[in-house]
């Protein structure tokens, strides 16, 4: 295993554990995100907390796989995205702090203040999760604003810009969409009969295309855009990436305006995945792309680790993965069960 090899599989393997990570956080993010407008009672509220709480401690697993991996196989690129982005990354990391104890917490104490209280954390921070990830993703894509020596310029508030808090608005629709499908598929009673009406009447279904647009024609008008790098120039095929994704976004559309819970959930993640897979491959082979001068952006080989050292992370990929994998799997169907109302 060469240095080349490492640092492609490693790449892939870091796409592969941010997508995966991300199209389960969106479904349990935004089902969380909807505990105060569609729990009518807090019977309806314990339901969506079994049907979200189940899960989300084992998809955190793929965001640290994802950190840790960054920083092990590409130090360079982990410090120098660490230090344009510590704002976001320490918001995304108190959110999660939050949304994990709150879920945990929620009825730990038989006090209406205290349930409220929780309710409307457990809410925000959902809600501020998946939009800093949006944005966090975006930039990614977009570019950060690395100069020739691989520092930052400008301040944090450089990051917020149209594309990537469109971004950001665009992961947290599609977590809002597939959240209500998961409760429509996970639950019973009047709670999952009320949960995709919720998406329609609000018109949450109309969103991802349009902030799909938006961020695809922010990438577009930059000289490092993702339409212009490697491998979509190497093949044009690959172009059916984002035109699919689109596709996909009008199927979320579609099914949320027809209130098919299965297929707008379907649709939802397809979508999720479509739009990183998209990214990644507008990307390679740069890590950390420079919207100051595509020059500037850090590739595989600039933030590539010692190969002794890829090998190692490598080998460990391979064993660890698939345990994983089997353990995620083994999990959604052990509790495939719907959670019925005011069930323990």
């Amino acid at each position: 295993m060469n240095s080349a090899f490492l640092g492609d599989a490693l790449f892939v393997v870091i796409a592969l554990s941010w997508t995966v990570y991300l199209v389960q956080e969106i479904f349990i993010t935004g089902s969380s995100a909807l505990n105060l407008t569609l729990a009518k009672d807090e019977g309806e509220r314990k339901q969506i907390q079994v049907a979200s709480g189940l899960h989300w401690d084992g998809i955190e697993v793929w965001l640290i796989a994802a950190i840790v991996l960054t920083f092990g196989a590409f130090p360079l690129a982990f410090a120098t995205s660490f230090t344009v982005l510590y704002v976001v990354f320490f918001l995304l990391l108190y959110a999660l702090i939050t949304r994990g104890v709150v879920i945990e917490t929620l009825y730990k104490l038989d006090n209406s203040r205290w349930i409220r209280a929780n309710a409307i954390a457990w809410s925000v921070s959902s809600g501020l999760i998946v939009f800093l990830l949006g944005v966090y993703v975006t930039s990614l894509f977009y570019g950060l604003p690395i100069e020739a020596d691989h520092s930052a310029s400008g301040s944090v508030f450089a990051l917020f810009n149209v594309t990537t808090i469109g971004g950001g608005l665009l992961f947290l629709s599609l977590a809002l969409a597939s959240g209500a499908a998961w409760i429509a598929l996970t639950t019973e009673g009047a709670l999952a009969d009320n949960a995709t009406a919720l998406i329609k009447k609000y018109g949450i279904f109309l969103m991802p295309p349009v902030f799909l647009l938006l961020v695809f024609m922010g990438f577009n008008v930059l000289d490092n855009s993702i339409f212009i790098g490697v491998l979509f120039t190497a093949a044009p095929i690959l172009f059916v990436l984002p035109a699919l994704t689109f596709v996909t976004s009008l199927g979320v559309l579609y099914f949320g305006l027809k209130q098919q819970a299965d297929r707008l959930f379907l649709f939802a993640l397809l979508t999720m995945a479509l739009f990183l897979v998209t990214g990644f491959v507008g990307t390679y082979p740069i890590v950390l792309p420079s919207r100051v001068d595509p020059a500037f952006g850090i590739t595989i080989a600039d933030a590539m680790t010692q190969v002794a050292s890829a090998r190692i992370i490598f080998i460990a990929v391979c064993f660890f993965y698939p345990l994983i994998l089997f353990y995620q799997g083994w999990k959604y169907k052990r509790f495939a069960q719907k959670v019925k109302p005011h069930d323990a």
